[in-house]
């Protein structure tokens, strides 16, 4: 009771006066209050000037008495002003200042806005094959599509993926895969993240699997030019796999275990609209460290229209124990577009 008369408290006296300004390294000031974060910009309502946006490196202070919502914290939050790039606030009536660097602030809304619950959703579709005829005979097409939905210090991710690939004109190994993670901002820049999946794959002669994670991540920065983001934690996989024609003595059909994993996540742009991409994952078993995967994809992702982009990525994959007739090491070039909403 004493937390939620608090939050009704700074509610009401804000409402009666919201003023505030920004100042620019260059010596400008403006007069008006806060808005909205908006990827690398902040939204400011000048009194004179409307709606202005205004990236957040150009920021040398800020004042405002409108309650905020942050990344990690569950009360209203007042803000205290600026020293170098770093943000100072104070949480709930707590006497403790806190800061962060407001370029890698994740969450930064107007409380109220928060308390309506104030989201973003956005996704993407890509298409991308490889083809050849001639000596070299190959038809391989690879669909994904990526969904993400972020509502106050949540961040949920669906991914779904199919693939068929094929090499002179054999029937096609086919790979599908449906994952789903939920991201929780504890701290201003850490977050609780637990994922599950369920796929197949039978390039590497998995039949049918599923996996359930869970761990930590740090979120080093993201706006709409870069983002880096390192997790870690355990994981459980379940495999089942494809029988062999012939099976070796020591063939398991299904292989579970316990696994650690380590995980990056990394995006840049670069100048006329190019943006380079990179991303891996690492899981080790926990009963048997030569059991081992790596699984990354890599490449760059150019502008062509609207939000239309070309696509070249090179997908690179080791598995350290491959089952039976299957090689260790895959890799492989796509081609194609995607489109993002």
């Amino acid at each position: 009771m004493k937390k939620l008369g608090l939050i009704v408290l700074l509610l009401l006296n804000a409402s009666a006066a919201q003023a505030g300004f920004v100042e620019l390294f260059n010596g400008d000031r403006l007069e008006g209050d806060f808005v909205k974060l908006d990827g690398e910009s902040l939204v400011w309502g000048s009194s004179n000037f409307g709606d202005v946006k205004i990236a957040r490196s150009k920021i040398k202070n800020i004042s405002t008495t409108m309650p905020m919502k942050l990344s990690g914290s569950a009360t209203p939050c007042l803000i205290d002003g600026m020293k170098q790039e770093y943000l100072f606030y104070s949480c709930g009536g707590d006497p403790d200042q806190r800061s962060v660097p407001l370029a890698s602030l994740e969450i930064m809304l107007p409380f109220e806005s928060h308390i309506e619950g104030e989201y973003t959703y956005r996704g993407k579709f890509g298409l991308s094959g490889f083809f050849a005829e001639g000596n070299d005979i190959r038809s391989d097409i690879k669909m994904k599509t990526h969904i993400e939905y972020r509502r106050s210090e949540f961040r949920h991710n669906a991914n779904i993926e199919y693939a068929s690939y094929s090499s002179d004109r054999e029937a096609p190994d086919e790979l599908w895969l449906g994952r789903y993670t939920l991201d929780w901002f504890f701290r201003e820049r850490w977050f609780w993240t637990n994922d599950v999946s369920v796929g197949a794959d039978e390039s590497r002669g998995v039949e049918q699997y599923y996996t359930l994670g869970s761990g930590t991540g740090y979120q080093f920065w993201e706006n709409s030019d870069t983002a880096l983001a390192l997790t870690a934690g355990l994981t459980y996989l379940n495999e089942k796999y494809e029988i062999p024609d012939e099976p070796e003595d020591d063939f398991s059909e299904v292989n579970e275990r316990f696994a650690l994993r380590l995980g990056t996540n990394f995006r840049y742009l670069l100048p006329f609209g190019v943006s380079f991409f990179h991303e891996n994952e690492i899981t080790r078993s926990l009963e048997d460290s030569s059991d081992w995967r790596l699984t990354s994809g890599t490449g760059l992702s150019t502008l062509l229209a609207g939000s239309l982009y070309s696509e070249v990525k090179v997908d690179y994959n080791i598995d350290n124990q491959p089952q039976q007739d299957k090689e260790r090491e895959d890799t492989r070039l796509m081609v194609g577009v995607s489109y993002e909403w």
